[in-house]
């Protein structure tokens, strides 16, 4: 429950401060006074959107505080989820600044506002005047016939089904789009692997035929010129081999009378080098040979080659053998498509057959909770001065399912005997809305656990005995909660066990909003007032004391 709210700089609010306690607040004031400021005040710690607008003139900034008691409503893991310190008390502020900044805060851990909102929604539901329009809205039903079918079990199961025969259904059309694409460039993907598998690529053979050609191109100067140096190399008398061979029998002579031996051994090996040497060019120039049609053989298949590179632009044999194997790749997917469609085919049969056994589980759970909701429905509001409603629901089936079901509810309801039931929205009048939007969240506040919820004005349209009823409907469900009212009416201010009141102050440039706690005396002041106005009679006093009397 809310604890303490602070105000500053908010509209008309300079600097406001409220203590709450647990049970039933009243609020109440002229019309004008500000109710509706403290509204979205509240509306704005717990995750509203805002702007610039509500800051005060002349202010550096707006802040609102509110402290709340969150023991034994298992809000642990969701600060845990959040990274945000958990205590039994959380202090909430947002600061919205000039520039259209916002900033949050939950117990000094900055926050963004989808965490403030998820956080906030958790602690007081705020229910307004325009919120009686939920009613005619379909998710709104369902989350209600939801919450009193006690079927999170089943929804559960349905929305896992559910996600699976989507899944299911996303890898079918994927196989099916494959298969159409692959029927339109089959043909065209055969002819490239056919043509690339005809050329017998192999990974270095470009290199080498550029070897090769360059050899074959210039054979005869390389055959001269390897003649040449085998010439210099062991010609009988001027050869290199020899004169080596001739230096070596020179330095042997004398190899007994000085230290030369490392010398002679580097010699030798030098003499065996070379020899080698002479050897491997001699063989390199007895292969040589000049054969036009062999250079002729290999510029074809350099030539070969670049066409192929040139016309699916790549920019070497290996990229065109990549090409090849994805080509096959795809080829062999494209000859397994029929086989992977009917085995997906009968995974999303499999899949829609689990679908509609969740589906069949979770209708059943929600029309019975539907029968027991729109009887106890019936039961508390029948004595707010509509002693012949009927209320039903009824279900209609989506033409597509979706992630709640397939089907979605629609609210039946009639006031009169002599009507027919229709949809709420187009048979309930405005007084009779808030009444049924009063008794539905009075059903589902012990389901939801919410710690706290302000009804603004939802009295709207009520008066006499049925307002006194409705007070009595808001007391019962401040037995289990904080309950939080802004009202216009006597018999409902009249239930709460404290009671605020809201004033504007008109100074002479500017206003402000106040809010002052009702002592006994001057509660009974407040309470006739909204009974006769501002000039208080006598018999507004005695009733004001007999409806607080009444409460007491």
């Amino acid at each position: 429950m809310i604890k303490s709210l602070i105000i500053k700089k908010y509209i008309l609010i300079d600097d406001l401060a409220m203590d709450f306690r647990p049970g039933m607040t009243v609020i109440t004031g002229e019309t004008g006074a500000g109710k509706s400021i403290l509204v979205g005040a509240l509306g704005i710690l717990c995750g509203a959107r805002t702007d610039t607008k509500v800051i005060r003139p002349g202010a550096d900034k707006c802040i609102i505080e509110g402290c709340f008691d969150i023991a034994g409503y298992a809000l642990e893991s969701l600060f845990e989820e959040n990274d945000i310190d958990y205590d039994d008390e959380a202090v909430i502020r947002r600061e919205i600044l000039p520039n259209g900044k916002t900033r949050a805060f939950i117990n000094d851990t900055p926050v963004n506002i989808s965490v403030l909102r998820k956080i906030g929604e958790r602690l007081i539901d705020i229910h307004s005047q325009h919120q009686n329009l939920l009613l005619a809205d379909n998710g709104f039903q369902l989350d209600t016939i939801d919450s009193y079918s006690d079927d999170a079990e089943e929804l559960l199961r349905y929305r896992t089904a559910f996600a699976d025969y989507r899944e299911k259904e996303r890898l079918l059309s994927e196989a099916e789009n494959l298969k159409k694409q692959g029927e339109a460039e089959e043909e065209y993907l055969r002819y490239v692997y056919g043509q690339l598998s005809e050329a017998a690529l192999q990974a270095d053979e470009e290199e080498r035929l550029e070897e090769e050609q360059a050899e074959l191109a210039h054979a005869e100067e390389i055959k001269a010129a390897l003649y040449a140096a085998v010439v210099k190399l062991e010609e009988e008398e001027s050869g290199a081999l020899t004169h080596i061979r001739s230096a070596l029998t020179e330095l042997r002579s004398v190899e007994n009378k000085m230290k030369i031996s490392d010398t002679v051994s580097r010699l030798e090996q030098l003499y065996i080098e070379a020899k080698d040497i002479t050897e491997e060019i001699f063989g390199r120039q007895e292969r040589i040979t000049c054969d036009p049609v062999r250079l002729e053989q290999v510029e074809e298949r350099m030539s070969q080659i670049y066409q192929l590179k040139k016309r699916y632009a790549k920019e070497s044999v290996s990229g065109l053998l990549e090409l090849k194997d994805a080509v096959r790749a795809k080829l062999d997917r494209m000859e397994d498509c029929d086989e992977d469609i009917a085995r997906l085919s009968r995974q999303r049969q499999e899949a829609a057959a689990h679908l509609a056994a969740a589906a069949a589980m979770l209708a059943e759970r929600r029309r019975d909770g539907a029968v027991r909701f729109s009887a106890a429905l019936e039961e508390m509001v029948r004595p707010l001065a509509m002693p012949n409603i009927r209320f039903s629901v009824e279900w209609t089936p989506l033409a597509v399912p979706d992630g709640n079901g397939t089907e979605k509810p629609v609210f039946m309801f009639s006031a009169n005997k002599s009507m027919p039931l229709s949809p709420v929205a187009q048979s309930a009048s405005g007084g009779e809305i808030s009444r049924l939007m009063l008794c539905i969240k009075a059903m589902i506040a012990n389901i939801h656990g919410m710690p706290a919820i302000l009804f603004d004005e939802i009295d709207t349209g009520i008066s006499g005995e049925t307002a006194g009823k409705v007070g009595d409907i808001m007391e019962k469900m401040s037995a289990g909660r904080q309950v939080i009212v802004i009202t216009h009416l006597p018999q409902v201010a009249s239930k709460g066990e404290t009671h605020y009141k809201i004033e504007k102050n008109e100074g002479d440039e500017t206003a402000t909003v106040g809010v002052l706690r009702l002592s006994p005396g001057r509660r009974v002041e407040e309470v006739a007032r909204m009974m006769s106005g501002p000039n208080l009679t006598e018999a507004a006093i005695r009733h004001a004391e007999e409806l607080l009397n009444e409460k007491h």
